[in-house]
Formats: structure tokens, sequence, C-alpha cells
């Protein structure tokens, strides 16, 4: 019961805050409460640092990126799509270690969560960097918010985002071993190097896919690798 309250509460306050759109707070809900059944609060705490600084970076700035082309659509709104293919693989993984007596599926779903916050920490922070991006694949300047494209400010907000991730982990219990820990941070963060290579070679691919893409290979790293 507690796990559905808590959920419930989170993801009415992130709706009333303008955070998420309804379907975003449904998909949300259900996400956050099989999650939090599975793994916990522990489980749910990397979940909610992911979404409530997710969401804040999305905000930072955001008339300056509304004028150059580069916000998020509906006012910085997420929605259903946007939950699933940011936390599909995580919950996937969530689900799988209160299944299997493993470690390797709960550091998995750290490393998940951690890439789809490094993805979108270098996107949000990176569309405000003064500099010109280069897009990963042939380091030619390009246009912000083109797919592909990354930026220093943005990398190192991305590397920040998978580190916090994984520190997080490693605190509430779900990684035991520091070393674990840094492989998990690793993962996260190769995930969105994947996710550029991807943006940038195969632009027609679209955002959840990609944003799939990276959270899937972050948890695989971790399970072929931990």
């Amino acid at each position: 019961m507690g796990a559905f309250l808590i959920t419930g509460l989170l993801a009415g306050l992130a709706y009333a805050l303008k955070m998420i759109s309804r379907s975003g707070a449904l998909g949300g809900f259900v996400v956050g409460a099989v999650i939090y059944l599975c793994l916990g609060p522990p489980g749910f705490v990397v979940l909610a640092l992911f979404v409530v600084v997710s969401s804040a970076l999305t905000r930072l700035g955001y008339r300056s990126k509304h004028r150059r082309g580069v916000a998020q659509d509906h006012g910085g709104r997420r929605g259903a799509r946007n939950a699933l293919a940011n936390c599909g693989v995580a919950l996937l993984c969530a689900v799988l270690a209160a299944l299997i007596p493993s470690g390797a599926f709960a550091a998995a779903f750290v490393a998940a969560l951690g890439a789809a916050f490094g993805d979108t920490a270098e996107s949000e922070v990176g569309q405000l960097a003064r500099s010109t991006p280069r897009l990963i694949a042939t380091l030619r300047k390009v246009p912000p918010g083109t797919d592909g494209a990354v930026s220093v400010t943005g990398t190192l907000a991305g590397l920040a985002a998978a580190g916090l991730t994984a520190l997080l982990g490693l605190m509430l219990g779900l990684v035991t071993e520091s070393g674990v820990a840094l492989l998990v941070a690793l993962a996260a963060f190769l995930g969105t190097v994947a996710d550029s290579f991807v943006g940038a070679l195969a632009p027609r691919v679209g955002n959840e896919i990609t944003n799939v893409l990276c959270t899937l290979v972050a948890a695989a790293l971790v399970l072929f690798l931990a």
C-alpha cells in the first residue's frame, strides 16, 4: 500500500508542478509503483533523483532554449512515452532483481537510470553552452539541438549525473562494492555516448528509440562485466 501512496504523491506533485503531462503522471505512477515493489525505497529514491533533477534541468534556462528552438515540447512536460523510453529498461532490471537472487540486476537498474539521467543532463545543460556543439561522429560543428551533437559542458554534466546516480546506488545498497559503482558510472556514461552516436548516424530513428538504446547499453555492460 505504501508503494502506491508514495508513488501517487510523487506523480501528483510532478503533475501539479507541470513537470509531466497527465499521461506522464499515469505512466510514472505505474513505473514508480513497480520499481518500489521490486526494489523498495532505495530503488524508488534513485528513480526520484532522475525524475526530479531531470525535470529541473529541463526548466533550467527554458526561455533561452525556447528562443533557440531547442526546448522540450509542451512547456517541458514529459509524457508516458518519454517515461517508458527512459525507464523501461530500468523497470525490467528491477523486476528481474526481485525474481532472481543476484545483485547484478540491481546494479544494472542503477546504470540504466544513470544513463537516462546522464543523457538528459547532457542535452539540457549542453543546450545552454555558449560554445558551438560538434557532431560526435565527425566532430563537425552543428547547431544546438542537432541529434548526436555534443559539447564539453554537456559531456561534463552527463558524467556528473552518471557518477551521482552510481554513488547514490552505492549509498543505498543497490550497488554493493565501490568497484562496481565505478563500473555502473562508466556504463551509464557509455550509454549516453551510444545514444549520441545513434542520433548522429541515424537521426530518423527518433528520440524514444535512442533513449531505450542508451539505457539498454548501460544495463547490458554492467550485466556482462560485473
